[in-house]
């Protein structure tokens, strides 16, 4: 009898509420043989990376796992914004809770993101699946060091981006995309393999309300405690109506596409530089005038979300 075949993941995060939730199905998905995660790939965005690094050891250490190897990446993107970009997740990512004790920073790695996915790429040539869930300037830095990375990377999957120009950070622009736009130009443009690319638009789809979230989902754990704790912070002070974490979306999506992602579509996809009102938007050639490179996903359900997101969390 042939023996379950694990994907072997590397995720890229700037952690970030819905990116802790993420990890947290992902870590539960190993813990039942569907996935091994070689690495963490740890990125500015939501906070500094100095903050990421440490919501993701905090996570690590509820979790008993601190032998997953961390890595940490870029301070800074390629192009720093000349408006400074509100901090969603709180000035530390995380809410800007108190916390008993500091995470043990020590078992982060020395060597810097971009060179461990290529390190890990090489170890395991098409079996990577990379879960970029931050902005794409490690990946795009590894691209640009290493000119044969791409073809040793089975599939990336992206939670970024917009398809039809609705933003969340400017007008035209989700804050991922915003934040590096010349990262996600450079990975869209060098990318050959597949990419699948959750855009913030069904993210707005969600119907999770936050009675669900709270009551049912609750804080069964202690990473969900923890994790409650910072959301309840968080939306409190938002215009958000129902639960949308956005990351955990797309972890949803990647973990069975045949059966959780609803409606897709292909397209060219790059994105926009030069606008005074588009920096950072996603463009999709509509008219098809070029042979695609991206599947965006449309749409997913929800409520087998729900479910799964249950199982692999309140364990």
């Amino acid at each position: 009898m042939n023996e379950k075949v694990q994907k072997r993941i590397v995720i890229d995060l700037d952690a970030g509420t819905d990116d802790y939730l993420a990890l947290l199905i992902l870590l539960y998905e190993e813990k039942i043989g569907n996935v091994k995660i070689e690495a963490i790939l740890c990125s500015m965005g939501n906070t500094s990376v100095q903050n990421v690094l440490k919501n993701v050891i905090r996570l690590l250490e509820f979790a008993d796992r601190k032998d997953i190897p961390i890595y940490k990446g870029a301070k800074k993107q390629f192009i720093y914004p000349k408006e400074s970009i509100s901090l969603f997740h709180g000035k530390d990512g995380f809410g800007d809770l108190d916390h008993d004790k500091e995470p043990d920073l020590s078992i982060v790695r020395n060597t810097v993101s971009s060179a461990a996915l290529y390190e890990i790429a090489n170890k395991y040539p098409n079996e990577i699946y990379l879960i970029c869930i931050g902005p794409l300037t490690n990946l795009a830095l590894a691209l640009k060091l290493y000119e044969d990375l791409d073809s040793k990377i089975r599939e990336v999957w992206i939670m970024g981006g917009n398809a039809t120009a609705v933003g969340n950070t400017t007008s035209s622009a989700e804050f991922n995309f915003y934040v590096d736009p010349e990262a996600a130009y450079i990975a869209l443009e060098c990318l050959k393999v597949p990419i699948f690319i959750l855009p913030w638009e069904p993210c707005l789809l969600s119907n999770i309300t936050f009675e669900w979230r709270y009551d049912v989902l609750g804080d069964k754990t202690p990473a969900l405690n923890l994790l409650t704790r910072a959301e309840k912070k968080i939306y409190n002070n938002t215009y958000f109506k129902h639960w949308a974490p956005c990351d955990a979306f797309l972890v949803f999506c990647f973990l069975n596409p045949d059966k959780h992602i609803t409606k897709q579509s292909d397209h060219h996809v790059t994105i926009e530089l030069s606008g005074c009102y588009t920096r950072g938007q996603m463009v999709l050639d509509h008219l098809r005038n070029r042979c695609s490179n991206v599947t965006i996903i449309e749409n997913f359900d929800i409520e087998l979300f729900k479910d799964v997101v249950l199982k692999t969390t309140t364990v």
